[in-house]
C-alpha cells in the first residue's frame, strides 16, 4: 500500500484513507508489522508511521518503528528526519556521519547539529564538528566559537574578512562584529569601504546603516552618495557639483543609475560631462560598458561604437559578445568579423561564433569563402548546425547512437542503495525527493555510471531523469533517450486540432518540461508545456471548457490540449511567424513585441540570436533545433530550420527615447568633501 502526494502536498483522499487503515492495524496487530520476514509493502507502512510518530513528537513510538527499518532503503532519510526534528541527539548524530558521509544527508545534519550547538552556546563542541562551509552564519558561528575559547587573534582576522562584504551578513554574525568592533577592529576606513561595497551592489539600506558608524568627514560624501542612489536624475541639476576626484564616483554612480530610468538622458550627460571630471579609467570604463550594454539590449544602432571605445583591458565577456550583436543587428559584416575575431581563442571557437563568422565571410566573400567554416558545423546536430546545413543545402547530421554502458556497471548501479531508494521515493509519490536522490547520485558518477544511470532510467520511465543523466555524460547521441516519443497520442491529436506539426509541439515539450508532467517553475508554471494558471485559465475559457484546480495542469491530456491551444493563439497573434510566437511562449508576448526591429525588418536568425534574454535566446534556438531532430524521430520529412525563419517584421510603433526625466533639485549645491 502506497500514500500518495500530489505536487502541492495535499494528500490524496482515497490514499489517506487506507493509510490511516494501515496504521489501525499495526496499533490492532504488532505481528503484522514485526514478523520476521519483513515485506516491502509492510517496511513502507513502517516508514509512513514513524513519519507520523515524529511529526506527533513521539520520539519513543519513532525509535520502536525505526529499528524495523535498518534495511530499508530510506532508512537515512528517517534519520536525517528525526535530526532535523531532535538535534541535540549529538553522539547518534555523529555515528550518522561516520556511516552515512556519502550520502546527501551528511551535510544537511552537520549543518543542523552545528546551528544545535551554536543555539546551546557550546563552542568547543562546534570547533570539534565544524568543517569548512560557504555557509556565512555557520563561519561567523566558527569565529564566535574562536573568540569564546580565547583565540582572538584568529576570530578578528575572521570578522574583518566577513565585514567586508557588499550585502548584509546574516543575524549570526551580530555578536562576533560587536565585539570586534569593541575591541577596536572597525576603523573608518573599513567602514567607508564596506560602504562603497554597498553601493556597488545597490544596496542602498546596508549603506544607509553605514553612514550612520562614519565620522564627520565621510558624511558629506556618503550622503551625497545616498541622495544620488536613491534620486539619480537630481544629477542634472548641477554636475559640476561632482567634479572632484571623490565626488567624481558618484557621478559615475548616478549615471548607471539614471541609464535605468532614462538611458538617453544619461548619455547625454555623460558625454557632456565626461571630459570635465576627475575619474580613473577603470571607473570611465565601466560606465562606457554599462551604458554600451543598456544600448546593445535595447537594440540601438550606437551600441557597436560604444562597445568598441572600451579598451581591451577593461572588457569583458559580455561587452565583447554583445558588441557582436549590435554589428549583427546593424548587419555590419565587417564590424561582425572584426569583433569575432578580437574574441579570446576559445570564445571565438564556440559554435555561435563560428556560425556567424562564416555568415559574415559569406557576406562580404561569398560563399566559398565560408565553406570551410560551415561543414565541420553542419556536422553538429544543433541549431547552429541545422542553420550551417542549411546554407550548404547538405542533409542534417542526425544519427541515433544508442548508449551502451556495462552490463555489469548498470546491475551495479541498479542494485545500489541510492536507485532502490529513488524506487522508494516514487512509490510513495515523493517525487521531489527522488529528485533530489537522483541529482546527488548524478553528482557521484563518471561518465560509464552515468551512461548506466541513464540506462536504468529508461527502462523504468523516468524520462527526465534519463535526459538529464545524458546531458551530465555529454553523450548527445543516443536519441531514444534524449528525445522520447511519450505521450504520442496526445501530442498528435491536439497538434492536428490546431493546424501544428507534432514535431514541433515535441520541441516545446522537451524544453520546457522535459517530459516531467509534474514540472512546477519557481513562478509557477506547471505540467509538460509549463503553462501559467492564468493562461491555462483564460485559454480554456476561450475553449469553452472549465479547468478546475491548478493540478489538473499535471494531466498530461489537459495540458497539451490547452498548451497547444496557447501556442495557437500566439502563432495567430504574430501572423504564424513561429520563431515570434516561440519567443513569446518563453518571454511573455509584450516583450517580443518590444523587441521588434524599428526601421526595417531583420533575417530571422539575427533577430533570434540578438534576443535581450539569454534564457530566451536558448530556448527559441533549442525548440527550433528539437523540432528537427523530432522530424527524424517520427519519420517525417517536415521542414528545414529556415523553413521556419521568415524574416521578422518591423514593430508598428516604435518606442520613444527615454522617459523625459525631470530632475527635483530639493537639495542646495554639495559642499564637497576633500579626499
Amino acid at each position: 500500500m502506497v500514500m500518495h502526494y500530489s505536487v502541492n502536498g495535499k494528500k490524496d483522499r482515497r490514499a489517506n484513507l487506507v493509510f490511516h487503515g494501515l496504521v489501525c492495524l499495526l496499533l490492532i496487530n504488532p505481528l503484522f508489522a514485526f514478523g520476521t520476514t519483513v515485506t516491502i509493502e509492510r517496511q513502507r507502512l513502517l516508514y509512513l508511521a514513524a513519519e507520523q510518530a515524529l511529526k506527533s513528537d513521539n520520539p519513543a513510538e519513532f525509535d520502536r518503528l525505526v529499528v524495523q527499518l535498518k534495511q530499508y532503503p530510506l532508512y537515512p532519510h528517517l534519520l536525517y528526519q528525526k535530526y532535523q526534528t531532535y538535534p541535540g541527539k549529538i553522539r547518534e548524530m555523529d555515528d550518522f556521519l561516520k556511516t552515512y558521509s556519502q550520502t546527501r544527508y551528511a551535510w544537511p545534519v552537520r549543518r543542523r547539529m552545528l546551528q544545535y550547538l551554536a543555539e546551546k552556546g557550546r563552542w568547543r563542541d562546534y570547533l570539534k564538528h565544524y568543517q569548512v562551509s560557504k555557509n556565512v552564519s555557520l563561519q561567523c558561528h566558527y569565529y564566535w566559537a574562536l573568540h569564546e575559547t580565547g583565540n582572538l587573534k584568529q576570530a578578528w582576522r575572521g570578522a574583518r574578512r566577513l565585514w567586508l562584504a557588499g550585502r548584509s551578513q546574516p543575524d549570526a554574525c551580530d555578536p562576533l562584529f560587536s565585539a570586534w568592533r569593541q575591541a577596536g577592529g572597525l576603523t573608518p576606513d573599513l567602514v567607508w569601504r564596506r560602504f562603497l561595497m554597498a553601493m556597488e551592489n545597490n544596496q542602498a539600506r546596508l549603506a544607509a546603516y553605514l553612514k550612520k558608524l562614519l565620522p564627520e568627514v565621510y558624511q558629506s560624501r556618503a550622503t551625497r552618495w545616498l541622495e544620488v542612489h536613491n534620486h539619480p536624475e537630481k544629477i542634472l541639476c548641477d554636475p559640476s557639483a561632482f567634479a572632484g576626484i571623490s565626488q567624481g564616483r558618484i557621478f559615475a554612480h548616478g549615471i548607471r543609475r539614471l541609464a535605468r530610468k532614462d538611458l538617453e538622458a544619461a548619455i547625454d550627460l555623460w558625454q557632456q560631462w565626461r571630459p570635465k571630471l576627475k575619474l580613473e579609467r577603470e571607473e570611465q570604463a565601466k560606465v562606457k560598458r554599462f551604458l554600451g550594454l543598456r544600448l546593445a539590449w535595447a537594440n540601438d544602432p550606437r551600441a557597436w561604437q560604444w562597445l568598441g571605445e572600451i579598451p581591451q583591458l577593461y572588457q569583458n565577456r559580455s561587452s565583447r559578445f554583445w558588441r557582436i550583436r549590435a554589428a549583427l543587428r546593424a548587419q555590419n559584416w565587417h564590424g561582425v568579423k572584426q569583433s569575432i575575431l578580437q574574441l579570446e581563442p576559445g570564445d571565438r571557437e564556440r559554435e555561435i561564433w563560428r556560425y556567424w563568422l562564416a555568415r559574415a565571410e559569406e557576406a562580404t566573400h561569398g560563399k566559398d569563402a565560408a565553406r570551410e567554416i560551415y561543414q565541420p558545423l553542419a556536422l553538429k546536430a544543433n541549431f547552429h548546425g541545422f542553420m550551417a546545413a542549411d546554407r550548404l543545402r547538405t542533409d542534417y547530421a542526425i544519427a541515433h547512437r544508442a548508449i551502451q554502458p556495462s552490463t555489469d556497471r548498470v546491475a551495479q548501479l541498479a542494485s545500489s542503495r541510492s536507485i532502490k531508494a529513488i524506487r522508494e521515493f516514487l512509490a510513495l509519490d515523493r517525487y521531489r525527493e527522488a529528485r533530489r536522490q537522483w541529482w546527488y547520485l548524478l553528482s557521484l558518477l563518471d561518465s560509464e555510471g552515468l551512461l548506466a544511470a541513464a540506462q536504468i532510467a529508461q527502462r523504468q520511465g523516468w524520462h527526465q531523469m534519463a535526459i538529464f543523466a545524458l546531458a551530465n555524460a555529454k553523450h548527445w547521441d543516443d536519441l531514444e533517450v534524449r528525445f522520447p516519443l511519450y505521450y504520442l497520442e496526445p501530442v498528435t491529436k491536439y497538434a492536428h486540432s490546431h493546424q501544428l506539426a507534432p514535431a514541433f509541439v515535441y520541441g516545446i515539450i522537451r524544453r520546457e518540461s522535459a517530459f516531467d508532467d509534474r514540472a512546477s517553475s519557481p513562478v509557477g508554471a506547471r505540467g509538460l508545456m509549463q503553462l501559467m494558471p492564468a493562461t491555462a485559465r483564460r485559454v480554456a475559457r476561450k475553449l469553452n471548457q472549465r479547468l478546475g484546480s491548478v493540478s489538473a495542469l499535471e494531466n498530461p491530456d489537459t495540458n497539451i490540449r490547452l498548451g497547444t491551444a496557447y501556442f495557437r493563439s500566439l502563432l495567430e497573434r504574430f501572423a504564424g511567424h513561429f520563431v515570434l510566437a516561440t519567443a513569446a511562449y518563453n518571454a511573455g508576448p509584450h516583450r517580443v513585441a518590444r523587441w521588434l526591429p524599428e526601421n526595417q525588418s531583420l533575417p530571422a536568425d539575427i533577430w533570434i540570436d540578438t534576443i535581450p534574454f539569454r534564457e530566451t535566446r536558448r530556448y527559441v534556438r533549442a525548440v527550433l533545433a528539437y523540432a528537427m531532430i523530432y522530424q527524424k524521430r517520427l519519420n517525417d520529412a517536415g521542414r528545414r530550420i529556415s523553413d521556419y525563419l521568415e524574416p521578422v517584421p518591423v514593430r508598428q510603433a516604435p518606442e520613444k527615447k527615454g522617459k523625459g526625466i525631470i530632475a527635483k533639485c530639493s537639495f542646495p549645491p554639495a559642499q564637497i568633501a576633500k579626499r
